[in-house]
């Protein structure tokens, strides 16, 4: 629709400003104002994505707006920056005030720029810009006189933002007359110069305002005052308007129309007008670069701007489009890209969301592969970008066709399961903070020759568990998350508890369960076992060595855990909520059946004899600490023994013995 390619802050020349009749010539004895051209920067586009995405999403409500202009260098095009801190009050230097409009699709920005919304909101500014001159609060808060309109449509999905801005004022019938003098010739000297750029450097009030009067005194000196003491009492030779310019050519700033109706308002005759362009000068070696004139000031020009509907005039500036992907860091635009699709769920479907809860979660993934690789990729959907894989194997040639964050390169090259996943992980996320960590998770029933190395990886996994809020049992042996999950109930007494979270395959069924939190009493993964783990590891054939499911069901159990962690994120209980939460259900554990296309989430009781979390161990563990690792990992079996298990099945073997003899005799 007529839009062109623009850089932040690229020179533009606003056709409508400069067609504005005589405005934009220079005839001998008339006032001519040079147009600004608008020079929003990358931080600007960077805070609004932000706006539209956390604070705006569908509201297309006007924002209100900062900006500001400066003093350019001799030659160069007069700017109006927009800048990151244009949507607070923490802008500085000489300001305008204006208004925001983002709009939702490029047919709405379309629409506006054909139709007659564009000019109302033109008349609206115009309409205030006329209380102001009235009433005269203009003349105390001379920003409100420099007003501006934006009008953009941002494409957060290319980093696409097209823009116009416009620049109201009240316009007299006829042109200002004036008569260019010399600064000498105003009464005001280089001094005086250098005492109105001190004055801006030490007044943030007087530098925003860009406005000030001349006063002489009794000792004939200037004194430094605000437009809000104007009146028309002093006397044409006694008083001088200063304006900071926006321009360095012959003509004028724009931003000085609006004021200068203002001034003219208040007082007619003679006005002596001192176009400041030296806020910079503090060195005794440079030149002066300020501008004077003389203006006459007649009541006419005055009412026919005020009073004529005609006098509305509004330059908007060509219609441009800043492609932004060029100015950012490719990281940046990838980590923005993923938050983009989470934070959309806020704008219509789920406003209550909180992903920030998800996405600041640390996440411990004790086995890189099926089960991993799937978990890390669903996690980094949600922008969850802290993530450690735990692994001791090697990507082998079956692996990559089922282990997403492996390719036939790392088989190939023997690498390392845990290493590869990390790449494969900052690959997709660029600034994603992941580690890797080679280690054999100790395992009851599998006796190791060190005592020492045995204690190092024992060491290892606790400091594993006290980093992360979140421990997932990924491992493809029932007996290598025993230890995780022990570590885990155990974190349950202390100030930081940990989240467990099981994840287990079958052929075509899966389980997914979160352990038992503070004081809740589910049941672990371990609980409605009726033996103690051990080495089921040995003796094993090929079909039984790897994990022979259907191939669809690592991604549906992953999805299924990752999904029941975000819900719990969403609860204010947290990780120890029951119910719902904003997400949905949250159930203890699921139980997934791909045979008949079903979910079924089940509740189980935590049991008093359980081989990992019941009170005996956890008391034995505290009470023995290392010593009591290295026992089980030697001989599994002192588990039963330990927890009341053993004690347990003795009775129920007791309860089931039968009297055959008797038996035999009713049988006769």
């Amino acid at each position: 629709f007529g839009s062109s390619f623009s850089m932040p802050g690229q020179t533009l020349v606003p056709s409508a400003m400069a067609s504005n009749s005589r405005e934009g010539k220079e005839t001998p004895g008339v006032l001519s104002f040079s147009p600004l051209v608008p020079a929003p920067d990358v931080g600007f586009w960077r805070e609004l994505t932000r706006q539209k995405l956390d604070v705006l999403r569908l509201d297309t409500t006007v924002l209100p707006l900062h900006a500001k202009y400066e003093v350019p260098s001799p030659g160069a095009p007069e700017k109006c920056f927009f800048l990151r801190e244009s949507f607070g009050e923490q802008l500085r230097g000489v300001l305008m005030r204006g208004e925001l409009s983002n709009l939702n699709t490029q047919e709405e920005f379309r629409n506006f720029m054909t139709g007659g919304e564009r000019a109302r909101r033109v008349s609206e500014v115009c309409e205030r810009l006329r209380c102001a001159i009235v009433s005269g609060s203009g003349l105390e808060d001379p920003v409100s006189l420099r007003p501006f309109i934006v009008v953009s449509f941002a494409d957060l999905k290319k980093y696409h933002y097209t823009y116009t801005v416009a620049f109201p004022v009240l316009s007299p019938t006829t042109p200002w007359q004036c008569e260019t003098k010399s600064t000498e010739e105003i009464g005001v000297s280089r001094d005086d110069l250098v005492r109105l750029s001190c004055a801006m450097r030490d007044d943030a009030a007087l530098a925003s305002a860009g406005v000030m009067l001349l006063v002489r005194t009794e000792d004939r000196s200037w004194n430094i005052e605000r437009l809000a003491t104007l009146s028309g009492e002093t006397t044409d030779e006694d008083l001088v308007f200063v304006f900071v310019d926006s321009s360095s050519s012959t003509s004028v700033g724009w931003p000085l129309r609006n004021i200068l109706l203002a001034v003219a308002a208040k007082r007619t005759g003679k006005l002596r007008v001192l176009a400041f362009r030296d806020v910079h000068l503090f060195s005794k070696g440079s030149a002066p670069q300020s501008r004077a004139f003389l203006l006459t000031v007649d009541g006419e020009r005055v009412a026919s701007a005020l009073q004529s509907p005609e006098a509305a005039v509004a330059g908007w500036s060509k219609i441009q489009t800043v492609v932004l992907t060029q100015f950012l860091d490719s990281k940046q635009v990838a980590a923005d890209a993923v938050d983009l699709n989470v934070k959309l769920m806020k704008w219509r479907l789920l406003p209550s969301l909180e992903p920030e809860k998800m996405q600041d979660l640390r996440f411990l993934l004790l086995g890189a592969g099926t089960l991993g690789c799937s978990v890390a990729r669903t996690l980094m959907g949600w922008g969850v970008r802290r993530m450690t894989f735990v692994d001791s194997g090697k990507v082998s040639f079956s692996n990559p066709v089922r282990q997403s964050l492996f390719t036939h390169t790392d088989a190939v090259n023997e690498r390392s399961k845990a290493t590869a996943a990390r790449e494969a992980v900052e690959a997709v996320m660029p600034n994603a903070i992941v580690r890797d960590v080679q280690m054999q998770i100790p395992m009851p029933g599998h006796p190791q020759a060190s005592p020492e190395a045995l204690k190092v990886v024992w060491q290892q996994l606790q400091e594993l568990v006290a980093e992360h809020d979140v421990v997932c049992m990924l491992t493809d042996s029932r007996e290598s998350r025993w230890l995780p999950s022990l570590l885990v109930a155990a974190s349950q007494a202390s100030d930081t508890p940990r989240l467990g979270l099981t994840c287990a395959l079958g052929f075509d069924s899966f389980l997914v369960m979160r352990q038992s939190f503070k004081g809740s009493a589910s049941a672990c993964y371990f609980c409605n076992d009726v033996t103690a783990p051990s080495d089921s590891l040995a003796n094993r054939t090929l079909d039984q060595q790897c994990t022979v499911t259907r191939p669809g069901l690592s991604s549906l159990a992953s999805s299924v855990a990752v999904e029941l962690v975000a819900s719990l994120s969403q609860h204010h209980d947290g990780f120890a909520a029951v119910g719902e939460s904003a997400l949905g259900q949250l159930p203890h554990q699921v139980r997934g059946f791909l045979a008949d296309f079903r979910l079924l989430p089940t509740e189980t009781e935590q049991s008093p004899v359980c081989t990992c979390c019941s009170p005996a161990i956890l008391d034995r563990y505290a009470a023995d600490g290392f010593s009591f690792i290295e026992r089980v990992i030697a001989d599994s079996t002192v588990l039963e023994e330990l927890s009341g298990l053993a004690a347990m099945k003795a009775t129920i073997r007791e309860d089931e013995v039968f009297n055959f003899d008797e038996f035999d005799e009713h049988e006769d």
